[in-house]
């Protein structure tokens, strides 16, 4: 595994999952999830709305696993957090606010396998949050400037160009998008 990607991360510890997202009581150090096959842990994505109602993304830095593609806030809850904790934590660490409120989706199951031998194996919590004041991008986390998409427009572009991407957000904006609360926020 390159085990360079986020090396100052390695020994985080994540809550282990099962597909369904139910905490399993066990403990596993980011790098073990994170190398092929991976153990199912717990991780979220923050969908950051901004007052135009556009999803506000990044490009994910290509030393992190999957990087190289559009993004949105995402990290795990670390053992002792909550999931609010957690959420706050990320914002203030990727784009410079933490927000007040957030509004919570539940999540959904995935895998994805890379050629380096790094992986996703994780129960991703969603949640929304509207933020109408300034961004403060971290360039350790953002790579480049931040790029805005609009949110009714978001299901049509990840069908279009689904790799341009990460498959977290695609995920997430199709989980909105099943539910009557969900779908207010993609107008």
């Amino acid at each position: 595994m390159n085990l360079h990607k986020d090396a100052h991360k390695a020994n985080q510890v994540l809550y282990a999952a099962t597909p369904s997202g139910r905490l399993t009581g066990a403990k596993v150090k980011r790098w073990e999830a994170h190398t092929t096959p991976g153990v199912k842990h717990l991780a979220f994505a923050i969908l950051v709305l901004n007052e135009r109602g556009e999803f506000v993304l990044h490009k994910r830095p290509r030393r992190k696993v999957g990087g190289g593609v559009l993004d949105t806030p995402v990290s795990h809850v670390l053992a002792g957090e909550t999931k609010e904790k957690a959420i706050r934590r990320c914002l203030k660490e990727e784009y410079g606010f933490a927000p007040r409120a957030f509004t919570h989706f539940g999540g959904f199951s995935y895998e994805e396998h890379y050629p380096d031998g790094t992986c996703e194996n994780e129960f991703c919590l969603v949640s929304v949050v509207k933020h109408a004041g300034k961004f403060k991008p971290n360039p350790k986390e953002v790579s480049g400037k931040l790029i805005f998409l609009k949110a009714g427009k978001a299901l049509a572009e990840i069908r279009a160009k689904p790799k341009k991407y990460a498959v977290w957000f695609r995920l997430a904006v199709k989980l909105l998008a099943k539910s009557k609360k969900g779908r207010n926020f993609l107008k």
